[in-house]
């Protein structure tokens, strides 16, 4: 799954630095290439019986090593708190799929020292979130994952409307509004990657 998200990632480079350079520095699709590169090389190193909690733990400290700036840190503190938060779980359901979501969340805000609203990544990590409570249960691993992903893309759109408030960008203020977040942008590709994913592996 994840390697499938390193190669949407790759694919999105370009519309990503787009995003980016309207409101900072114009590299966050290089940085998110290089992070999930490496994530992807690393994990060809891993043992098969690799538990989930390992996985997405060393894919974190990969991604932080691999790249600078806030989204380095930022979101490989996600993926390691995401890892963390299912520690000792053997297998992976729509619950599981909630847990991790609301953990990475817990992992971004005291990474990034953002909260919501502040037009951040973790602005379409949260809609994913709130995905769960807008729709009616589902055992259907890959139909809570659409559901999740489609929110975040939702959630990734809106902030478009959201002044910058953290970060490079918040030095713009309202001349950030009209642009979507590159980061939100980047979890909601990673997600419909997720997603992708599920649909052609069951």
């Amino acid at each position: 799954m994840l390697g499938h998200v390193a190669h949407r990632i790759e694919e999105s480079e370009s519309r990503l630095n787009a995003l980016d350079a309207a409101i900072g520095d114009g590299d966050h699709g290089i940085t998110m290439r290089l992070g999930f590169a490496a994530i992807e090389q690393h994990l060809s190193t891993l043992s098969e019986d690799a538990s989930i909690t390992e996985i997405l733990q060393e894919s974190g400290a990969v991604f932080m090593d691999a790249t600078g700036g806030a989204i380095g840190v930022i979101l490989g503190r996600m993926l390691m708190a995401g890892g963390k938060g299912l520690d000792h779980v053997d297998a992976f359901g729509t619950a599981e799929l909630k847990s991790l979501l609301v953990a990475m969340e817990s992992g971004g805000m005291k990474a990034g020292k953002a909260q919501l609203g502040d037009k951040t990544i973790l602005d379409a990590l949260h809609g994913a979130i709130e995905a769960f409570s807008r729709f009616p249960k589902t055992d259907c691993l890959t139909r809570a994952f659409e559901r999740a992903a489609e929110a975040a893309e939702v959630a990734a759109e809106r902030t478009a409307s959201m002044p910058s408030r953290v970060g490079r960008a918040s030095r713009l203020g309202d001349r950030s509004l009209g642009h979507p977040d590159p980061g939100a942008v980047s979890f909601a590709i990673i997600l419909r990657a997720m997603t992708e994913w599920m649909q052609q592996t069951s």
